[in-house]
């Protein structure tokens, strides 16, 4: 399923409180939201069916082959999905959230410019070794056993690519705009993390590795707007991104604040992490909210 749902945006600012911007610095800049706890309950209901259907996809293929008359489930408790995510370790569930924040920001306040971009998917189906580990967690389930999704031997490494990709396409279906986002979401702020987010969009190629991905996933979806999204991509790839123009973000979700005085931001106001090196136009988007794991559960465990 492609996506289409999006928030109210009067609501969603209004919990999500832009702060003044600071300076531009050649190709780089930074922006700064910080959350109004007071307007949670208000976005709550929006927030939780937007991150839901990102994950419709994944549900998709964790169901696909079990909906055939020749095996079927008949109850709940035998839909591969019936615990999907929230019987995930909760890294992941941030994980997640940070990957659907990505698709929040930009399909909510204009970037690079701009107020059009599009992600047509979330590249979740790709998750294997939680697809692998939600089996086992099922059956654990389905026997009678309880199960801790927060202990420690429950964690699964992350999945690999891009964490989101927006686009701008113009009138003749043709992709003209490219935006590669990276996600970090944690409770703490970790340094390590930002360079982390920062080298990897820095070695990313010219044609954003997930492309493939994206074309696969629209594979499965026989609608006009998938095929036009899969022919897009197509065209987009053998071109070689020539006349396409080419951005970088990166979306740190963080359930800290600075305690220095002279500090407001994780990220430089003023200048690029020194692990990205490369000469393309790259924004910030910096989010400070408040119980993160509280934001969490209320989105993937209830």
């Amino acid at each position: 399923m492609l996506r289409s749902c999006r928030i109210n945006r009067a609501v969603l600012h209004a919990w999500l409180v832009e702060q003044p911007r600071m300076g531009r610095n050649g190709s780089y800049h930074l922006r700064l939201w910080r959350e109004d706890g007071s307007m949670r309950d208000t976005v709550s209901t929006e927030l939780h069916a937007y991150f839901q259907e990102a994950l419709e996809d994944a549900r998709t293929r964790l169901r696909s082959g079990f909906e055939d008359q020749l095996s079927p489930f008949t109850g709940p408790e035998l839909d591969p999905a019936v615990n999907y995510p929230g019987m995930l370790h909760r890294i992941t569930l941030q994980g997640y959230l940070g990957e659907s924040f990505a698709a929040l920001a930009v399909e909510h306040w204009d970037i690079h410019g701009r107020d059009d971009w599009q992600v047509p998917a979330l590249l979740f189906r790709f998750h294997d070794v939680e697809f692998q580990h939600l089996e086992r967690i099922n059956q654990r389930l389905r026997d009678g056993h309880s199960h801790d999704p927060d202990a420690i031997g429950e964690q699964r490494p992350g999945r690999t690519g891009d964490d989101a990709i927006a686009f701008v396409k113009d009138t003749s279906n043709s992709i003209t705009h490219v935006l590669t986002l990276e996600a970090k979401c944690l409770v703490n702020h970790r340094s390590d993390k930002l360079n982390e987010a920062h080298s990897k969009l820095n070695a990313g190629p010219s044609i954003p590795d997930s492309i493939r991905e994206l074309v696969e996933l629209l594979n499965h979806y026989h609608t006009p707007e998938a095929q036009a999204w899969q022919e897009a991509l197509i065209k987009y790839r053998a071109s070689g991104g020539r006349r396409v123009a080419r951005y970088d973000g990166v979306i740190y979700v963080c359930g800290d604040r600075p305690r220095a005085r002279d500090r407001t931001s994780w990220m430089s106001p003023t200048a690029a992490n020194s692990a990205y090196t490369l000469n393309r136009q790259l924004v910030g988007l910096e989010y400070q909210v408040n119980d993160l794991n509280g934001l969490v559960d209320r989105i993937y465990r209830t």
